[in-house]
């Protein structure tokens, strides 16, 4: 299918072809400009078998330091994240109680955990907490005490 249409540039009138094909899973669009993919699912990101790829972390550099503070504790504490790492990644933040009682779970970005995400221990039993972060197949330890 051959679609045109007209466009408007300074005064200039041109009037570019635009080719549509594909099957169900993906439109390409070409013709003047470059060849675009397009998907059902609105993603966006394809190879050239109109094949949807998956985000890939920058690996490259990846260095992480990890803080929580105050600590010792009586209410909120804040996890902190410092060195080279991809910020558009998510990483899993458990909490757990020396009984083994997960105190808190959540997944959160790693943007917040640099700027300091904030865990509100004020309801919590005094005691010493273990604080995990999950990021790309490693595992984080940190030791939390609340007072």
């Amino acid at each position: 299918m051959s679609i045109s249409f007209l466009s408007t540039n300074s005064g200039i009138i041109s009037t570019p072809s635009v080719n549509i094909s594909g099957s169900s899973k993906c439109l390409v669009i070409g013709g003047s400009a470059a060849t675009l993919n397009i998907a059902n699912n609105g993603t966006g990101a394809f190879d050239p078998t109109c094949q949807e790829k998956p985000p890939v972390a920058d690996t490259t550099r990846f260095s992480l330091s990890l803080t929580v503070y105050p600590n010792p504790t009586r209410g909120s504490t804040m996890l902190k994240a410092a060195g080279e790492f991809d910020q558009s990644l998510s990483c899993l933040v458990k909490v757990i109680a020396i009984d083994g009682k997960v105190m808190l779970g959540q997944m959160v970005p790693m943007n917040k955990v640099k700027a300091g995400y904030m865990i509100d221990a004020s309801h919590w039993a005094q005691g010493t907490y273990t604080v995990v972060v999950e990021l790309m197949n490693k595992r984080y330890t940190l030791r939390l005490i609340k007072i």
